[in-house]
This record gives structure tokens, sequence and C-alpha cells, in this order.
């Protein structure tokens, strides 16, 4: 959330950020609003200060006075704060309009992010890894896991709908063994704490990572209990620190989730309707990072660096892709997307997004840190990456492991998770 005072005093900022982003948020209507409540505000105080001149002025007449008198000598009193009292419900009324009007406003880009306006205009910033030269035409991974068996689109459709699936024998195996590999390299070697969070989450949950109120149609929402199906593990993980100050020598705190993301796609209709890349429920691995300000660009790259072993250990080509302020999510300050390459499809397919969202998450969820015991109390910086989205990267193995013959070589660092080396048609 940007802050109200921040917003006033650089209304010009906020209004070119909105328009790079090319998005609408009431930005004339917060400040009336806000100059508004400054005036209101500067009464309240006025009066409250008059209140209390006059009450010691009195006071010691009031003492001395009989019933009648006293009546009569405080009743300009109790009028004033009769006064008092209308202004505070008034402010408090606005602060209510404010906050959900601040809501609707995105993080602003930081300074390094490009300008542009769709993906078509993000920045590449490196490749790693040379595309398999095949001597076949390489096929989808939707023909190679029914093909193989490893994949039942028909089934997953008729128990739940379009865009879901079942994964089967070695196919599920594959999305496990996936799962159990990220998180060991991560846990045991790029220090991660794992948790496990409720795949349930508070409307406030929502709120404080920004998914709430912008995207509501995108989420599976429980009406009656009022709980949301996570969209990513970034909105429980984040919010285990929500409404706390955190003790100096805490941060950084760094953690990585295995839960099942859900999202309705509300917005996509006509998009990757074939396959893993595009699906209402999918796993994935989530890394969270809660650091101090001075250090999060920093870790910012550092979590780029994670996500990236992943990718080279799975041998998997790939690039990282600098995200333009057009294509900037609601959240971020700044996104690296990294995109791994489908030769079935020909073409880069987005398997993680890394992001940096500064304060603004923090300012929603409330999460402060103290930097030392006498220090006051500030806004840490939430980071967050899919590290990695698990059925885009089974997509990807299948496709770029692909065989003439049909089979599936099982990427190395896999086969122990896994006790096969290759996956052929039974």
């Amino acid at each position: 959330m940007l802050h109200l005072d921040f917003i006033r005093q650089h209304p010009d900022l906020v209004r070119d950020a909105l328009r790079k982003r090319g998005a609408n948020a009431p930005l004339e209507e917060v400040l009336a609003f806000a100059e508004q409540r400054a005036g209101l505000i500067t009464r309240c105080d006025a009066l409250r200060a008059k209140h209390k001149r006059e009450e010691e002025r009195l006071r010691d007449a009031l003492r001395a006075a009989s019933p009648a008198v006293r009546k009569q000598l405080s009743a300009p009193l109790q009028a004033a704060q009769s006064e008092i009292k209308k202004l505070e419900i008034e402010i408090g009324n606005l602060e209510s309009d404010l906050h959900m009007l601040l809501l609707q406003f995105p993080n602003l880009p930081h300074s390094s992010v490009p300008e542009g306006s769709s993906e078509n205009d993000n920045s590449e910033i490196r490749r790693w890894g040379e595309p398999v030269a095949f001597l076949h035409p390489p096929a989808p991974h939707w023909e190679l896991g029914e093909r193989l068996k490893l994949i039942d689109f028909e089934r997953g459709v008729k128990i739940a709908g379009t865009r879901f699936y079942i994964m089967r024998g070695l196919g599920a195996r594959l999305e496990r063994a996936l799962l159990n590999f990220m998180l060991d390299v991560h846990t045991t070697e790029h220090d991660y704490l794992e948790v496990f969070p409720p795949f349930l989450v508070k409307r406030a949950a929502m709120l404080g990572t920004g998914q709430l109120p912008k995207f509501e149609d995108d989420a599976y929402h429980c009406t009656e209990d009022d709980l949301f199906l996570n969209p990513t593990a970034e909105v429980p993980v984040t919010n285990l620190h929500r409404d706390e100050i955190l003790e100096p020598g805490t941060l950084p705190i760094r953690y990585a989730a295995a839960t099942v993301a859900f999202r309705r796609e509300a917005g996509s209709a006509g998009r990757d309707t074939r396959g893993l890349t595009r699906v209402h429920q999918f796993n994935k691995v989530e890394l969270v990072q809660l650091v101090e300000p001075d250090h999060s660009y920093e870790a910012l790259e550092g979590l780029v660096a994670d996500v990236e072993d992943i990718l080279q250990r799975l041998v998997l080509p790939y690039r990282v892709m600098l995200v333009c302020v057009g294509d900037l999510g609601f959240s971020a300050a700044k996104t690296y997307d990294l995109e791994v390459w489908m030769p079935g499809q020909q073409r880069f397919v987005e398997v993680s997004s890394v992001s940096n969202c500064e304060t603004f998450q923090a300012r929603r969820a409330s999460i402060k840190y103290r930097p030392a015991n006498d220090a006051h109390a500030e806004y840490a910086h939430t980071l967050n990456g899919s590290g990695l989205a698990v059925g885009r990267t089974l997509a990807a193995i299948l496709e770029n492991y692909q065989q003439a013959d049909g089979s599936i070589v099982v990427p190395s660092v896999l086969r122990p998770y896994m006790g096969v080396a290759t996956i052929e048609e039974a």
C-alpha cells in the first residue's frame, strides 16, 4: 500500500507511475478526501484546544458553583465536546473510505524498471543453455504426456471441468520428484526454512499481499466462511508475520513452501488452453523473503540466482527477463521472469516470476522490524518467487528430454527420486 502522505507530497510522481503502468486508481478522489480529512483534523484539533482552555478557565468556578449555575457554565463545554465527537466520526468515516481507495493503488515501479506496455516490451537480461537440436520434429508435452500415459486430461475434465488434469504412474512420480528435489535444494543448500501452510486463507491475508480487492474474480472463494483457496503460497507465507514487529537480528527471514495454487484464470479466456501451461490447480514451490530495506535489491538478485540454480541442475535452457512497467504485477516494484524453452511449442514459457515488493505488502499486512533495541519499528521489504512452478517445469522436461523413439530421459538430478533413468511407453 502506498502511504497517504507520500501520495499527497508527490502526486505528480504517483500520477506518472500510474500512467506508465496503464493503471486506473482514484488519485484525484484520494487527494480530495485527504484535503477534506486534513481540514476536519485541523478543526477538531482547534476545538479540542479551545475546549481544554475553557475547561481550565472554568475549573474553579464550576467547583464553587451551585448545580444550576454549574449546568449553565458547562453547557458550552458539552456542546464543544459533542461537536468534537461528531468531527471524530466524520474523520473516521473518511479514513475508512481512504483506506479502501488506497487499496486500489498498485506499487510504484523501481527506477530501474524499463517502460513498456506489455510482456512484448520486457527486456532480456541473459540466457543459459542451448536448445536441443532435435533430429525429429519435437512434440508438445500434452501429446507426450498422453502417449506415455503420464497425464490424463480427459478424466481431469470429467472430474473437475476444463483446465484440470490427472497425473498418473511415472507422471505422478515425476511431479513428486520435482517437488522433493526443489525443496531439498532450497532448504539444504539455499538456506530457506521449509513451511507447510494452510491451503485456505482469510480475507485479511489476501488483502495483505495485494490479491484483493483487485483480483477477487480470479480467486476461488468459500463464501460461507469468507476463506479463499491459495492463489499462491506467497499469500499464507508472507502473512505468517502479519501484525508483528520483528525483533533486532531476526531479518532476513527466508521461507520455502510447497503448496497447491488455485486460480480461476478469469481474465485469460482462450490463452494456452492446451497442456499444463495455464490451469486452475497446480503445484508450486514458493520462496518468500523478509529483509531490511537496504538489502532488498541484493536479496532480489540472490533469489533469482536460487531459481536459476534449479533450472541449471535440470539442464533446461532458459532466459531471464526484466519485466517492464506495463507488465509489472500489482504488488511488485521490480520483477524478473524466468522463461524456459519449450521445443515442442517453439517458444519460451514462464516458470518463475521473482519480485521485490519493497514495503508495499508490509504496509498492507503491518509487518515491521526493529533495526536496534532502542530504534523505532520500520516496515520490512518482502520478496517472493516461484522456485519453481512444478507443472510447467514438468512440461519443459517432457519437451526437452524427449527422444526419437518416444521415450523421455529423466534428468540426472531426479533419478534418485524417480528410481528410473527413462520413461517409456508401456
